[in-house]
């Protein structure tokens, strides 16, 4: 009998799929027009943003403590919903400047992150992240907290 893997098992696989995938779509829309190899998975789009933003389903922010024991917000690329489903989670600071980027794959009530750092992640998070509006230091982090710790005072 085969014991089904988890999701701690399966986010490098997963995520090195993704990866591949927005590589080769940067890759593909970086080339000059005229130089370009026909490809049906990227010509429908107009550029790189075009095809990020159609891949996945939506970019928003989740506030601190929307989640029970969620001790900071954080902006989300979700790319699949259901199980399974994945995302980014962009950490921020309170001018949007990107701290890190933790890529997550759940399946019913399992799931798992890893911390990445490849320059086509960064870029696509980035591109979201110039549309967006900047958020409240308290939609970020529990300031009671950090006023307590003298940080935020």
């Amino acid at each position: 009998m085969t014991k089904e893997k988890k999701c701690a098992d399966l986010v490098h696989q997963k995520y090195q799929d993704t990866l591949k995938d927005y590589e080769d779509a940067y890759n593909y829309f970086n080339e000059d027009e005229d130089k370009r190899k026909p490809n049906e998975d990227y010509e429908s789009y107009e550029d790189f943003f075009d095809y990020v933003n159609q891949s996945g389903l939506c970019f928003d922010f989740v506030s601190v403590d929307t989640f029970e024991d969620q001790d900071r917000g954080y902006w989300r690329f979700q790319m699949s919903w259901g199980g399974p489903s994945d995302e980014f989670r962009i950490y921020t600071d309170d001018q949007n400047e990107i701290e890190y980027i933790e890529y997550w794959y759940m399946d019913w009530f399992d799931g798992a992150s890893i911390r990445v750092n490849d320059d086509v992640i960064y870029y696509l998070c980035e591109m979201f992240l110039d549309c967006s509006e900047k958020q409240d230091p308290c939609d970020i982090w529990k300031l009671e907290e950090l006023e307590e710790d003298g940080v935020y005072a």
